[in-house]
């Protein structure tokens, strides 16, 4: 099962695309060429997410995704709610 969120993420400006919550991982996805590979498909697999916060950019909702290592993955999604409840589910 996947579920889609239109999302755009944080990394050296904002780049669009979309956020995929599959059974095992949180996929984003965009098709901007300049961006480095590891960040056209990012993958996050759940076990390796320690901590989800949510905050706002100017008027926009954030996610973000702090992995074991330390590293932080922000992302705008318009549909937040929606995305946290589906991803504890997935989660857990």
């Amino acid at each position: 099962m996947k579920d889609a969120f239109m999302a755009s993420f944080f990394h050296e400006g904002v780049l669009g695309g979309a956020i995929y919550l599959q059974s095992d991982k949180v996929l984003f996805r965009t098709n901007k060429l300049q961006v480095e590979t590891k960040y056209r498909n990012l993958e996050i697999p759940y076990n390796s997410i320690k901590k989800i916060q949510t905050g706002w950019a100017l008027c926009f909702p954030t996610v973000t995704l702090t992995i074991k290592s330390g590293i932080s993955y922000k992302f705008i999604i318009f549909s937040r709610k929606k995305f946290i409840s589906r991803l504890d589910e997935l989660k857990n």
